[in-house]
Protein backbone atom coordinates (compact mmCIF):
# COMPACT_ATOMS: atom_id res chain seq x y z
CA UNK A 1 0.00 0.00 0.00
CA UNK A 2 3.12 2.25 -0.41
CA UNK A 3 6.69 1.99 -0.19
CA UNK A 4 8.15 2.30 3.05
CA UNK A 5 10.12 5.45 4.45
CA UNK A 6 11.17 7.42 7.54
CA UNK A 7 8.54 7.71 10.68
CA UNK A 8 5.81 10.68 10.39
CA UNK A 9 5.67 13.44 13.11
CA UNK A 10 2.29 13.58 14.90
CA UNK A 11 -0.29 14.73 12.60
CA UNK A 12 -1.24 18.76 12.97
CA UNK A 13 -4.44 19.70 13.48
CA UNK A 14 -5.60 21.75 10.85
CA UNK A 15 -9.28 22.48 11.85
CA UNK A 16 -9.14 26.32 11.08
CA UNK A 17 -8.70 25.13 7.28
CA UNK A 18 -11.71 22.84 6.59
CA UNK A 19 -13.09 22.66 3.44
CA UNK A 20 -11.85 25.79 1.75
CA UNK A 21 -12.74 26.11 -2.15
CA UNK A 22 -13.07 28.96 -3.91
CA UNK A 23 -16.85 28.00 -3.92
CA UNK A 24 -17.01 28.03 -0.27
CA UNK A 25 -18.83 31.72 -0.13
CA UNK A 26 -20.89 30.79 -2.51
CA UNK A 27 -21.44 27.49 -0.64
CA UNK A 28 -21.80 29.28 2.72
CA UNK A 29 -24.46 32.01 0.84
CA UNK A 30 -26.77 29.71 0.50
CA UNK A 31 -26.81 28.22 3.32
CA UNK A 32 -27.54 31.35 5.36
CA UNK A 33 -29.95 32.00 2.71
CA UNK A 34 -31.90 28.97 3.47
CA UNK A 35 -31.41 26.79 6.51
CA UNK A 36 -30.33 23.56 4.23
CA UNK A 37 -31.31 20.85 6.63
CA UNK A 38 -30.81 17.25 5.29
CA UNK A 39 -33.35 16.27 2.63
CA UNK A 40 -36.33 14.31 4.29
CA UNK A 41 -36.69 12.10 1.26
CA UNK A 42 -32.52 11.03 1.06
CA UNK A 43 -32.95 9.61 4.80
CA UNK A 44 -32.98 6.21 3.33
CA UNK A 45 -29.62 6.96 1.68
CA UNK A 46 -27.74 7.97 4.61
CA UNK A 47 -26.00 4.74 5.27
CA UNK A 48 -25.07 3.58 1.21
CA UNK A 49 -22.72 4.82 -1.04
CA UNK A 50 -24.04 5.22 -4.84
CA UNK A 51 -22.23 4.73 -8.24
CA UNK A 52 -22.17 8.25 -9.63
CA UNK A 53 -21.69 9.81 -12.94
CA UNK A 54 -19.11 11.99 -11.71
CA UNK A 55 -15.53 11.18 -11.51
CA UNK A 56 -14.39 8.90 -9.10
CA UNK A 57 -11.37 7.99 -7.60
CA UNK A 58 -10.85 4.71 -9.54
CA UNK A 59 -10.98 6.85 -12.79
CA UNK A 60 -7.34 7.96 -13.31
CA UNK A 61 -8.64 11.14 -15.54
CA UNK A 62 -10.11 12.77 -12.54
CA UNK A 63 -7.32 13.36 -10.30
CA UNK A 64 -5.14 14.15 -13.73
CA UNK A 65 -8.09 16.86 -14.65
CA UNK A 66 -7.01 20.45 -14.22
CA UNK A 67 -7.29 21.69 -10.80
CA UNK A 68 -9.73 24.40 -11.65
CA UNK A 69 -11.93 21.77 -13.14
CA UNK A 70 -11.56 19.30 -10.08
CA UNK A 71 -12.23 22.41 -7.95
CA UNK A 72 -14.94 23.47 -9.20
CA UNK A 73 -16.57 19.89 -9.74
CA UNK A 74 -16.10 19.75 -5.74
CA UNK A 75 -18.64 22.61 -5.50
CA UNK A 76 -21.07 21.68 -8.18
CA UNK A 77 -21.02 18.32 -7.00
CA UNK A 78 -21.79 18.77 -3.11
CA UNK A 79 -23.21 21.17 -0.81
CA UNK A 80 -21.98 21.73 2.64
CA UNK A 81 -23.99 20.78 5.59
CA UNK A 82 -21.35 21.13 8.32
CA UNK A 83 -17.81 21.69 8.39
CA UNK A 84 -17.09 20.71 11.86
CA UNK A 85 -18.43 17.06 11.88
CA UNK A 86 -15.39 14.93 13.64
CA UNK A 87 -14.39 13.12 16.13
CA UNK A 88 -11.33 13.68 18.24
CA UNK A 89 -8.89 11.88 16.34
CA UNK A 90 -10.76 12.50 13.35
CA UNK A 91 -10.30 16.62 12.15
CA UNK A 92 -10.65 18.38 9.24
CA UNK A 93 -13.90 16.25 8.57
CA UNK A 94 -16.79 17.90 6.85
CA UNK A 95 -20.40 16.51 6.62
CA UNK A 96 -21.49 17.12 2.63
CA UNK A 97 -24.64 16.19 0.65
CA UNK A 98 -24.66 15.09 -3.04
CA UNK A 99 -26.36 17.71 -5.39
CA UNK A 100 -28.65 14.87 -7.13
CA UNK A 101 -28.98 11.96 -5.39
CA UNK A 102 -29.16 13.62 -2.05
CA UNK A 103 -26.49 11.32 -0.18
CA UNK A 104 -24.78 12.40 2.67
CA UNK A 105 -21.25 11.67 2.72
CA UNK A 106 -18.09 13.09 4.57
CA UNK A 107 -15.22 15.17 3.47
CA UNK A 108 -11.81 14.51 4.63
CA UNK A 109 -9.57 17.58 4.04
CA UNK A 110 -5.94 16.85 3.49
CA UNK A 111 -3.74 19.77 3.18
CA UNK A 112 -1.27 19.81 0.67
CA UNK A 113 1.76 21.52 3.20
CA UNK A 114 1.16 19.12 5.83
CA UNK A 115 4.64 18.29 7.24
CA UNK A 116 3.02 15.15 8.88
CA UNK A 117 3.07 13.53 5.98
CA UNK A 118 6.62 12.79 4.22
CA UNK A 119 5.45 11.73 0.65
CA UNK A 120 2.10 13.66 -0.52
CA UNK A 121 2.12 12.43 -3.84
CA UNK A 122 2.31 8.74 -2.92
CA UNK A 123 0.18 9.07 0.31
CA UNK A 124 -2.43 10.26 -2.03
CA UNK A 125 -1.94 7.75 -5.18
CA UNK A 126 -2.35 5.30 -1.97
CA UNK A 127 -5.76 6.54 -1.25
CA UNK A 128 -6.93 6.44 -4.37
CA UNK A 129 -5.54 3.25 -5.89
CA UNK A 130 -6.52 1.25 -3.01
CA UNK A 131 -7.77 -1.91 -3.51
CA UNK A 132 -8.85 -3.30 -0.11
CA UNK A 133 -12.48 -4.90 -0.47
CA UNK A 134 -13.52 -5.83 3.18
CA UNK A 135 -16.73 -4.56 3.12
CA UNK A 136 -15.53 -3.40 7.08
CA UNK A 137 -13.22 -0.63 5.64
CA UNK A 138 -14.71 2.69 4.87
CA UNK A 139 -12.93 3.12 1.22
CA UNK A 140 -12.87 6.07 -0.25
CA UNK A 141 -15.72 7.26 -2.91
CA UNK A 142 -14.29 10.23 -4.31
CA UNK A 143 -11.12 12.67 -4.25
CA UNK A 144 -10.81 15.86 -5.28
CA UNK A 145 -7.94 18.67 -5.54
CA UNK A 146 -7.66 22.52 -5.86
CA UNK A 147 -4.71 24.21 -5.41
CA UNK A 148 -4.35 24.15 -1.72
CA UNK A 149 -6.04 20.97 -0.04
CA UNK A 150 -7.07 17.59 -1.24
CA UNK A 151 -10.78 16.18 -0.61
CA UNK A 152 -11.57 12.52 0.13
CA UNK A 153 -15.16 11.85 -0.04
CA UNK A 154 -16.22 8.75 1.88
CA UNK A 155 -19.37 6.96 2.88
CA UNK A 156 -20.99 8.57 5.89
CA UNK A 157 -21.59 6.17 8.45
CA UNK A 158 -24.82 7.37 10.35
CA UNK A 159 -24.90 4.72 13.99
CA UNK A 160 -22.55 7.07 15.17
CA UNK A 161 -19.02 6.23 16.51
CA UNK A 162 -19.10 3.01 18.35
CA UNK A 163 -17.94 3.69 21.68
CA UNK A 164 -21.54 5.08 22.34
CA UNK A 165 -22.11 0.95 22.81
CA UNK A 166 -20.19 0.45 25.55
CA UNK A 167 -21.46 -1.50 28.15
CA UNK A 168 -25.23 -1.25 26.42
CA UNK A 169 -24.76 -4.65 24.19
CA UNK A 170 -24.73 -8.10 25.51
CA UNK A 171 -21.47 -9.57 24.78
CA UNK A 172 -21.81 -11.91 21.94
CA UNK A 173 -22.96 -9.04 19.98
CA UNK A 174 -19.97 -7.36 21.31
CA UNK A 175 -17.28 -10.31 19.68
CA UNK A 176 -19.60 -10.10 16.42
CA UNK A 177 -18.87 -6.44 16.14
CA UNK A 178 -14.64 -7.67 16.68
CA UNK A 179 -15.26 -10.40 14.35
CA UNK A 180 -15.79 -7.31 11.89
CA UNK A 181 -12.98 -5.02 12.59
CA UNK A 182 -10.61 -8.65 12.32
CA UNK A 183 -12.02 -8.97 8.93
CA UNK A 184 -10.40 -5.59 8.23
CA UNK A 185 -7.12 -5.78 9.95
CA UNK A 186 -7.11 -9.56 7.84
CA UNK A 187 -6.80 -8.12 4.99
CA UNK A 188 -4.22 -4.69 5.59
CA UNK A 189 -2.03 -7.26 7.64
CA UNK A 190 -2.36 -9.47 4.44
CA UNK A 191 -1.12 -6.91 1.96
CA UNK A 192 2.17 -6.24 4.53
CA UNK A 193 0.39 -2.89 5.92
CA UNK A 194 -0.47 -2.22 9.34
CA UNK A 195 -2.73 0.89 10.68
CA UNK A 196 -0.90 1.60 13.85
CA UNK A 197 -3.15 3.93 15.75
CA UNK A 198 -6.18 2.12 16.23
CA UNK A 199 -8.34 2.60 19.23
CA UNK A 200 -12.60 2.58 19.80
CA UNK A 201 -12.71 5.37 17.98
CA UNK A 202 -11.47 4.38 14.75
CA UNK A 203 -14.85 2.92 13.73
CA UNK A 204 -18.50 3.73 13.88
CA UNK A 205 -21.81 2.04 13.19
CA UNK A 206 -23.08 2.06 9.40
CA UNK A 207 -26.37 2.79 10.11
CA UNK A 208 -29.21 3.87 12.95
CA UNK A 209 -30.67 -0.22 12.57
CA UNK A 210 -29.69 -2.43 15.45
CA UNK A 211 -27.66 -4.93 13.30
CA UNK A 212 -24.55 -3.81 14.69
CA UNK A 213 -22.85 -3.06 11.31
CA UNK A 214 -19.32 -1.82 11.83
CA UNK A 215 -16.90 0.25 9.46
CA UNK A 216 -13.30 1.76 10.03
CA UNK A 217 -13.83 5.30 9.59
CA UNK A 218 -10.32 6.36 10.30
CA UNK A 219 -8.58 4.88 7.76
CA UNK A 220 -6.04 7.41 7.02
CA UNK A 221 -2.83 5.82 8.72
CA UNK A 222 -3.07 2.82 6.69
CA UNK A 223 -2.11 5.06 3.45
CA UNK A 224 1.03 6.55 5.16
CA UNK A 225 4.34 5.86 3.90
CA UNK A 226 5.63 2.78 6.22
CA UNK A 227 8.90 1.62 7.35
CA UNK A 228 9.48 -1.83 6.45
CA UNK A 229 11.62 -3.09 10.34
CA UNK A 230 8.60 -1.50 11.76
CA UNK A 231 5.45 -3.78 9.81
CA UNK A 232 5.82 -6.49 12.49
CA UNK A 233 5.87 -4.56 15.40
CA UNK A 234 2.79 -2.03 14.63
CA UNK A 235 0.84 -5.46 13.67
CA UNK A 236 0.99 -6.89 16.55
CA UNK A 237 0.14 -3.58 17.95
CA UNK A 238 -3.28 -3.69 16.20
CA UNK A 239 -4.05 -6.84 17.31
CA UNK A 240 -3.28 -5.94 20.74
CA UNK A 241 -5.78 -2.47 19.85
CA UNK A 242 -8.53 -4.83 19.02
CA UNK A 243 -8.56 -6.71 22.55
CA UNK A 244 -8.87 -3.18 24.22
CA UNK A 245 -11.76 -2.43 21.87
CA UNK A 246 -13.46 -5.62 23.33
CA UNK A 247 -12.25 -4.98 26.53
CA UNK A 248 -14.16 -1.17 26.22
CA UNK A 249 -16.70 -2.50 24.62
CA UNK A 250 -18.14 -4.42 27.86
CA UNK A 251 -16.76 -3.02 30.87
CA UNK A 252 -16.90 0.71 29.61
CA UNK A 253 -13.92 1.73 31.14
CA UNK A 254 -11.33 4.05 29.70
CA UNK A 255 -8.30 2.66 28.25
CA UNK A 256 -5.01 3.90 29.81
CA UNK A 257 -1.11 3.06 29.60
CA UNK A 258 -2.25 0.81 32.64
CA UNK A 259 -4.77 -1.00 31.48
CA UNK A 260 -2.71 -4.08 29.20
CA UNK A 261 -0.66 -5.26 32.73
CA UNK A 262 -3.76 -4.52 34.44
CA UNK A 263 -5.98 -7.34 32.25
CA UNK A 264 -2.62 -9.39 32.04
CA UNK A 265 -2.92 -9.97 35.96
CA UNK A 266 -5.52 -11.96 35.31
CA UNK A 267 -8.09 -9.75 37.92
CA UNK A 268 -9.69 -11.74 40.49
CA UNK A 269 -13.36 -10.98 39.34
CA UNK A 270 -14.54 -14.62 38.50
CA UNK A 271 -16.78 -12.76 36.41
CA UNK A 272 -14.39 -11.90 33.83
CA UNK A 273 -12.01 -14.70 34.42
CA UNK A 274 -14.62 -17.53 33.37
CA UNK A 275 -16.09 -15.57 30.52
CA UNK A 276 -15.63 -16.53 26.72
CA UNK A 277 -14.88 -12.76 26.15
CA UNK A 278 -11.91 -12.28 28.65
CA UNK A 279 -10.35 -15.45 27.27
CA UNK A 280 -10.35 -13.23 23.88
CA UNK A 281 -9.02 -10.43 25.51
CA UNK A 282 -6.21 -12.13 26.66
CA UNK A 283 -5.47 -13.74 23.41
CA UNK A 284 -5.81 -10.62 22.01
CA UNK A 285 -3.05 -8.75 24.18
CA UNK A 286 -0.62 -12.14 24.47
CA UNK A 287 -0.48 -12.28 20.71
CA UNK A 288 2.70 -12.18 19.56
CA UNK A 289 2.37 -12.79 15.66
CA UNK A 290 -0.78 -13.07 12.93
CA UNK A 291 -1.58 -16.60 14.58
CA UNK A 292 -4.86 -15.86 15.87
CA UNK A 293 -6.43 -15.26 12.39
CA UNK A 294 -6.65 -18.77 12.03
CA UNK A 295 -6.73 -19.73 15.44
CA UNK A 296 -10.05 -18.03 15.69
CA UNK A 297 -11.25 -19.65 12.50
CA UNK A 298 -10.70 -23.34 14.55
CA UNK A 299 -12.64 -21.97 17.62
CA UNK A 300 -16.08 -23.27 17.78
CA UNK A 301 -17.54 -21.05 19.99
CA UNK A 302 -16.69 -17.76 18.05
CA UNK A 303 -17.93 -19.25 14.86
CA UNK A 304 -21.08 -19.97 16.54
CA UNK A 305 -21.53 -16.66 17.56
CA UNK A 306 -20.49 -15.14 14.08
CA UNK A 307 -23.03 -17.37 12.40
CA UNK A 308 -25.53 -16.83 14.96
CA UNK A 309 -25.79 -12.96 14.19
CA UNK A 310 -25.28 -13.16 10.37
CA UNK A 311 -28.04 -15.94 10.33
CA UNK A 312 -30.30 -13.46 12.60
CA UNK A 313 -29.76 -10.32 9.80
CA UNK A 314 -30.61 -12.21 6.83
CA UNK A 315 -33.83 -13.82 9.01
CA UNK A 316 -34.90 -10.48 9.42
CA UNK A 317 -34.04 -9.33 5.99
CA UNK A 318 -36.10 -12.61 4.04
CA UNK A 319 -39.00 -13.11 6.87
CA UNK A 320 -41.04 -10.09 5.02
CA UNK A 321 -40.51 -10.83 1.30
CA UNK A 322 -43.70 -12.14 1.01
CA UNK A 323 -44.83 -9.29 -1.64
CA UNK A 324 -46.42 -8.31 -5.27
CA UNK A 325 -44.45 -10.31 -7.98
CA UNK A 326 -41.92 -8.10 -10.46
CA UNK A 327 -41.33 -8.53 -13.87
CA UNK A 328 -38.22 -8.76 -15.25
CA UNK A 329 -37.90 -5.58 -15.97
CA UNK A 330 -39.01 -4.20 -12.89
CA UNK A 331 -37.09 -6.61 -11.10
CA UNK A 332 -33.47 -4.99 -12.78
CA UNK A 333 -35.07 -1.54 -11.96
CA UNK A 334 -34.87 -2.42 -8.11
CA UNK A 335 -31.83 -3.71 -8.53
CA UNK A 336 -30.11 -0.40 -9.87
CA UNK A 337 -31.93 1.33 -7.47
CA UNK A 338 -30.73 -0.73 -4.41
CA UNK A 339 -27.53 -0.38 -5.68
CA UNK A 340 -27.53 3.45 -5.94
CA UNK A 341 -29.30 3.87 -2.47
CA UNK A 342 -28.31 0.73 -0.42
CA UNK A 343 -24.85 -0.34 -1.92
CA UNK A 344 -24.08 -0.93 1.61
CA UNK A 345 -26.66 -3.08 2.45
CA UNK A 346 -26.31 -5.30 -0.68
CA UNK A 347 -22.50 -5.68 -0.06
CA UNK A 348 -24.08 -7.76 3.46
CA UNK A 349 -26.20 -9.56 1.38
CA UNK A 350 -23.52 -10.57 -1.51
CA UNK A 351 -21.52 -11.84 1.64
CA UNK A 352 -24.12 -13.96 2.71
CA UNK A 353 -24.81 -15.47 -0.17
CA UNK A 354 -20.94 -16.46 -0.50
CA UNK A 355 -20.72 -17.60 2.48
CA UNK A 356 -23.17 -20.27 2.00
CA UNK A 357 -23.15 -20.86 -1.41
CA UNK A 358 -20.98 -24.25 0.14
CA UNK A 359 -20.50 -25.55 -3.65
CA UNK A 360 -19.53 -22.54 -4.84
CA UNK A 361 -22.13 -23.03 -7.86
CA UNK A 362 -23.13 -19.33 -7.62
CA UNK A 363 -26.55 -20.59 -6.51
CA UNK A 364 -28.58 -21.73 -3.10
CA UNK A 365 -30.11 -24.43 -2.75
CA UNK A 366 -32.78 -25.00 0.16
CA UNK A 367 -30.81 -26.62 2.80
CA UNK A 368 -27.94 -23.51 1.67
CA UNK A 369 -30.94 -21.26 2.43
CA UNK A 370 -31.70 -23.03 5.81
CA UNK A 371 -28.29 -22.34 6.75
CA UNK A 372 -28.22 -18.80 6.06
CA UNK A 373 -31.16 -17.69 7.51
CA UNK A 374 -30.35 -19.93 10.68
CA UNK A 375 -33.87 -21.32 10.82
CA UNK A 376 -34.90 -25.28 11.49
CA UNK A 377 -38.63 -25.16 10.30
CA UNK A 378 -39.41 -25.49 6.68
CA UNK A 379 -38.68 -22.72 4.12
CA UNK A 380 -40.47 -24.21 0.94
CA UNK A 381 -42.92 -20.89 0.75
CA UNK A 382 -39.59 -18.86 1.30
CA UNK A 383 -37.74 -20.36 -0.83
CA UNK A 384 -40.67 -20.52 -4.01
CA UNK A 385 -41.08 -16.77 -3.30
CA UNK A 386 -37.39 -16.27 -3.87
CA UNK A 387 -36.72 -18.57 -6.82
CA UNK A 388 -38.44 -15.80 -9.05
CA UNK A 389 -37.82 -18.24 -12.31
CA UNK A 390 -38.96 -21.07 -10.77
CA UNK A 391 -35.83 -23.49 -11.32
CA UNK A 392 -35.44 -24.82 -8.04
CA UNK A 393 -32.19 -22.73 -6.96
CA UNK A 394 -31.50 -19.15 -6.00
CA UNK A 395 -29.03 -17.22 -7.83
CA UNK A 396 -27.65 -13.46 -6.43
CA UNK A 397 -30.08 -11.51 -7.89
CA UNK A 398 -33.15 -13.51 -7.07
CA UNK A 399 -31.33 -13.19 -3.42
CA UNK A 400 -30.48 -9.17 -3.75
CA UNK A 401 -33.64 -8.47 -5.30
CA UNK A 402 -35.81 -10.21 -2.35
CA UNK A 403 -33.54 -8.58 0.22
CA UNK A 404 -34.74 -5.06 -1.35
CA UNK A 405 -36.99 -2.84 1.01
CA UNK A 406 -39.47 -1.56 -1.77
CA UNK A 407 -41.21 0.85 0.88
CA UNK A 408 -37.58 2.46 1.53
CA UNK A 409 -36.50 2.46 -2.48
CA UNK A 410 -39.83 3.86 -3.76
CA UNK A 411 -40.47 6.96 -3.70
CA UNK A 412 -40.65 9.80 -5.83
CA UNK A 413 -37.59 11.61 -5.05
CA UNK A 414 -35.72 7.75 -5.93
CA UNK A 415 -37.51 7.20 -8.82
CA UNK A 416 -36.61 10.61 -10.62
CA UNK A 417 -33.12 9.79 -9.32
CA UNK A 418 -33.32 6.29 -10.93
CA UNK A 419 -34.52 7.31 -13.92
CA UNK A 420 -32.09 10.08 -14.38
CA UNK A 421 -29.21 7.35 -14.52
CA UNK A 422 -31.50 4.56 -16.80
CA UNK A 423 -32.57 7.58 -19.40
CA UNK A 424 -30.76 9.05 -22.67
CA UNK A 425 -32.75 12.12 -24.18
CA UNK A 426 -35.31 11.52 -22.08
CA UNK A 427 -36.12 7.75 -22.00
CA UNK A 428 -34.94 4.74 -20.53
CA UNK A 429 -31.88 3.29 -22.07
CA UNK A 430 -31.49 -0.61 -21.84
CA UNK A 431 -27.76 -0.24 -22.50
CA UNK A 432 -27.94 1.66 -19.60
CA UNK A 433 -28.35 -0.60 -16.76
CA UNK A 434 -25.41 -2.43 -17.64
CA UNK A 435 -23.50 0.11 -16.09
CA UNK A 436 -24.81 -1.02 -12.54
CA UNK A 437 -25.85 -4.36 -13.06
CA UNK A 438 -25.37 -7.53 -15.33
CA UNK A 439 -28.73 -8.37 -17.12
CA UNK A 440 -30.33 -8.98 -20.62
CA UNK A 441 -30.63 -5.91 -22.60
CA UNK A 442 -33.03 -7.73 -25.21
CA UNK A 443 -35.43 -9.25 -22.54
CA UNK A 444 -35.21 -5.57 -20.99
CA UNK A 445 -36.11 -3.88 -24.53
CA UNK A 446 -38.93 -6.27 -25.47
CA UNK A 447 -40.58 -5.95 -22.20
CA UNK A 448 -40.63 -2.22 -22.71
CA UNK A 449 -42.04 -2.85 -26.16
CA UNK A 450 -44.56 -5.12 -25.39
CA UNK A 451 -45.94 -3.37 -21.85
CA UNK A 452 -45.85 0.67 -23.69
CA UNK A 453 -46.30 -0.58 -27.85
CA UNK A 454 -43.07 1.08 -28.18
CA UNK A 455 -39.16 0.76 -27.48
CA UNK A 456 -39.06 3.79 -25.39
CA UNK A 457 -40.10 4.20 -21.79
CA UNK A 458 -40.60 7.61 -20.45
CA UNK A 459 -40.47 9.17 -17.26
CA UNK A 460 -44.21 8.95 -16.46
CA UNK A 461 -44.73 5.52 -17.78
CA UNK A 462 -41.17 4.19 -15.39
CA UNK A 463 -42.45 5.99 -12.18
CA UNK A 464 -46.25 4.33 -13.02
CA UNK A 465 -44.63 0.75 -13.39
CA UNK A 466 -42.69 1.08 -10.59
CA UNK A 467 -45.18 1.72 -8.35
CA UNK A 468 -47.27 -0.68 -9.34
CA UNK A 469 -44.75 -2.99 -6.44
CA UNK A 470 -46.23 -1.16 -3.60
Amino acid sequence: MGLCQSNRNERKSFVAKKLHTLSDTQIQNKLKAKDTPIRPKTQPTLNTIAKDHFSTIKTPTAIRTSRRMIREALAKTYSVLNQDFGCSNQDNIGLIQHNVTGQVRTAKTILKEDESINDMEQYINNIRENNLSSPHFNNAIELFEDFKCYYVIQQYCSGGKLSNLCSKIEEDNAIYIISQILDTLKEIHNQNNYHGNLSIQSFALTDQSNNHYVKMIDIYPVFQIKEKNEIQRNQQLDIKAVGLILFQLITNKQITKQTTEMILKKPKDSTYKSSFWFQLVLQFLESKNLQIYENLQSNSIYQTIIQKYQSRYAESIFKRILFKKASYLQQQIILVMNKIFFQERQNQIQRIFLKNDTNHNGTLQKEELQKALGVEEDIDEIFDQIDIDGNGKIDMNEFIFNSCDRGALLNEFNLNVAFYELQRKGFVIPSQFSKFISCDEDKIENEIAIKFNSKKLNKQDFIKLMMELL
